[in-house]
């Protein structure tokens, strides 16, 4: 037995999705449908977000890419157990 669901969403999202799931030739319905279903089936939510680095972290990439570049503080390649060995000697 099929129901009727009223949600509140932002306009422009909706209108994305829309196009997208169109393109993809499916109706927002069904999308929304597959979501709900495998909420109910896996009992948990999933919030995708890009993982955005702090500052500190932005800092450290950007020096490690200097590094690389300039050919220092650069170990490897090793097997698993020379990993271990030289992780054991820093």
């Amino acid at each position: 037995m099929d129901t009727t669901m009223l949600i509140k969403t932002n306009k422009v999202l909706k209108t994305k999705a829309q196009k997208l799931a169109k393109e993809m030739g499916l109706p927002l319905g069904t999308l929304v449908n597959n979501y709900l279903k495998d909420f109910v089936i896996e009992r948990q939510v999933t919030f995708n977000a890009p993982l955005i680095p702090n500052k500190e972290t932005i800092r450290a990439i950007e020096q490690a890419r200097r590094d690389y570049k300039a050919g220092r503080n650069i170990s490897g390649p090793f097997t698993a157990k020379e990993f271990i060995t030289h992780l054991k000697s820093l």
